[in-house]
């Protein structure tokens, strides 16, 4: 045994390699936001797996001599766990390159060839624990290799390294700037010194030094906290991009349909109104067929601006409902007073194209209920519309039967069967979406949002009920609707000792000792709203701004007023607390309703606590205004025809 022990010089490079992964290692340890990335576990054994190896060549180089004492099996046994760990921390080095350039596991055979050279590996040195031909001490102490050596100790770190490089050069193109880069050289380094090692016979330890040196690129580079953050949102922008894109693509061809369908009710408006200023003209007598042919034009008109208010309500329905704005207002209402106005609307439309309309209403419901009316008229009207819409021949039906849920409620079943064109099996579970139109080949003549069949959804399930299809197609459909409701068995008298029902009702009245105000920058709004006043009876007079209408509530007394709310200058609802703060305004007891076009949920109740008596929508119904009149005028101003 030597006196004087020195550390062989050629371990000293793996000493400095084995103290900077520590401390590498260290360092990634205390990096506690690693954890939440996919490679954290992979990149963990990475280091594991080196340090361990650097570890043990160490001690190998450094003991695994028996002229230091150290016994012949224990110096046989470092040099084979040397060599293990050597080839074990290669192969981790090539499952972190095939995990990061193959997720889609198409690279497998290369991990599974990676897999039995290990296996082959491992049983060769087992057997040359007693077989002596890789490795082995002779008697005397001295340290030997065979023929084989290099073959089989050297050939799997290549084989891992080379295959890892291969690998990315496949994967090359789907691989990031930076990823390219880093893989590249951390692989490219380390199957360096695996090469320069088993050249030199061993004499130049470098295998496991610049492993290490790439894993301190791989770290550095792709598996700080920093980098993963990056990544991720970086993937996050990227998705929120193809959301974009895709919502943008939605919204133009939402644009598309909406051109088309506002512009095919706008034209035919305006091509009605100029066929009528052509049969007024001068020159042009007014005959009876004249008469008629201008009220076939106004009806037109009519028929077309519903349908433009209908693509602008279904637009605004849904605005509502994603924004949580739509309410579910539960109110008496009677069952068959609805389905008696539907019927009259839809039997016309179906009677249009030639169809059976059949209306069935069990008569052992309760006609009293409580609920939304409102929503559920529009469920109803949105499933007809789509029946006649999609059938070219036979009938429409709508079926409404009950199932007691509890003594004071019962689950209501609306079923609307039509003859139609019916709807493809794989089209079923798309057919709610928004803007949604399926199987365009042949339902492109039909004119539609696509919104119905969505709104009818989320307004059902809104008030806890569920929708459910069946459909055959070129057979026709079945749509079922079940809601929920509360019977109400109680009458319920409501305004001027008359039940709200019943001021619904009386639509056939006037007023001739009325005066109103109707307040309106626009000039045709004016008009529309003066005519309709003109089947009530009495005086109407009008204003076209907040200060004029002020003026005139400082001269007269009026009955009730009319008020717009967006005005250029002083709005309605300016106007409205401008008025009761005039000492000489005659009408601060007048009854004054707001009438604009906002048609948005949860307006009315803004309108009622700035003072208003009452909200009407634009376009003005006739029939609601009635009602509503009647509603707030005192009993003595109204006098019932017949």
């Amino acid at each position: 045994m030597p006196t004087v022990y020195t550390i062989p010089p050629k371990t000293y490079f793996e000493i400095a390699s084995l103290g900077y992964l520590l401390v590498l290692y260290l360092i990634s340890f205390n990096d506690p936001n690693r954890k939440r990335f996919r490679s954290y576990k992979l990149f963990r054994a990475l280091e594991i797996n080196m340090l361990l190896a650097l570890l043990v060549s160490v001690l190998t180089y450094v003991f695994a001599y028996p002229e230091l004492g150290t016994p012949i099996f224990i110096c046989t046994i470092l040099r084979t766990m040397d060599s293990i760990m050597c080839v074990m921390a290669s192969r981790v080095f090539a499952i972190y390159l095939l995990e990061s350039v193959d997720s889609g596991k198409s690279l497998k055979v290369i991990g599974t060839v990676g897999n039995v050279i290990f296996a082959v590996y491992i049983g060769l040195m087992l057997l040359n624990l007693p077989l002596k031909f890789i490795l082995w001490y002779t008697p005397e102490g001295v340290y030997m290799h065979g023929a084989l050596f290099v073959p089989i100790v050297f050939m799997p770190p290549v084989y891992y390294l080379a295959s890892g490089i291969v690998m990315l050069i496949i994967r090359m193109n789907l691989l990031g700037p930076r990823e390219r880069v880093a893989l590249s050289a951390a692989s490219i380094i380390t199957l360096l010194g695996t090469i320069v090692q088993a050249l030199t016979d061993g004499k130049l330890l470098l295998s496991l030094p610049f492993g290490a040196v790439g894993i301190f690129v791989l770290y550095f580079s792709l598996e700080t906290s920093d980098y993963h953050q990056l990544v991720t949102s970086n993937e996050k922008l990227i998705i929120a991009e193809q959301d974009a894109i895709k919502a943008n693509r939605a919204k133009s061809d939402f644009l598309a349909s909406m051109s088309h369908e506002i512009r095919t009710p706008l034209n035919a408006v305006l091509g009605m109104d100029e066929l009528i200023l052509g049969e007024i003209q001068p020159e042009a007598g007014i005959t009876p067929e004249t008469a008629a042919q201008i009220r076939e034009y106004a009806v037109n008109i009519k028929d077309a601006g519903q349908i433009l208010l209908s693509v602008i309500n279904d637009i605004l329905d849904l605005t509502k409902i994603e924004s949580g704005k739509m309410e579910i207002k539960a109110a008496q209402y009677s069952l068959r007073t609805l389905t008696g106005d539907i019927d009259t609307l839809i039997r016309l439309k179906a009677e249009q194209k030639d169809l059976t309309y059949i209306q069935n209403i069990d008569p052992s419901i309760p006609d009293r209920l409580v609920g939304d009316e409102l929503r559920i008229r529009q469920i109803m009207i949105n499933l007809l519309n789509n029946a006649v819409k999609y059938t070219d021949s036979g009938e429409v039906r709508l079926e409404i039967e009950s199932r007691e849920l509890s003594e004071d409620s019962v689950e209501l079943c609306i079923s609307v069967k039509d003859t139609g064109i019916g709807i493809r099996s794989e089209d079923i579970p798309h057919i709610f979406g928004n803007f949604k139109r399926l199987d365009e080949e042949h339902n492109h003549r039909i004119e539609g949002t696509g919104l119905g069949l969505s709104i009818v959804k989320r307004m059902t399930e809104m008030m806890n009920g569920r929708v459910d299809v069946e459909s055959e197609y070129g057979k026709g459909s079945v749509f079922t609707v079940r809601i929920p409701q509360t019977m109400d068995r109680k009458e319920t008298e409501e305004g001027n000792g008359e039940s709200r029902e019943n001021a619904g009702r009386i639509t056939s009245f006037s007023t001739p000792d009325c005066v109103y105000l109707v307040v309106d920058d626009n000039r045709l709004n004016l008009f529309v709203a003066t005519r309709f006043m003109d089947e009530l009876g009495g005086t109407t007079e009008t204003a076209a701004s907040g200060p004029e209408a002020l003026q005139k509530m400082r001269e007269k007394k009026y009955d009730m007023i009319f008020m717009d709310h967006m005005m250029p200058g002083m709005n309605g609802v300016e106007t409205l607390k401008a008025s009761l703060k005039d000492a000489e305004n005659k009408n601060k007891d007048t009854p004054m309703l707001m009438i604009t076009a906002n048609a948005l949920n949860g307006v009315k109740e803004e309108y009622l606590q700035y003072g208003f008596t009452d909200y009407l929508s634009k376009p003005l119904d006739i029939n609601e205004l009635k009602r509503t009149v009647l509603l707030h005028l005192p009993k003595g101003k109204v006098k019932v025809k017949g």
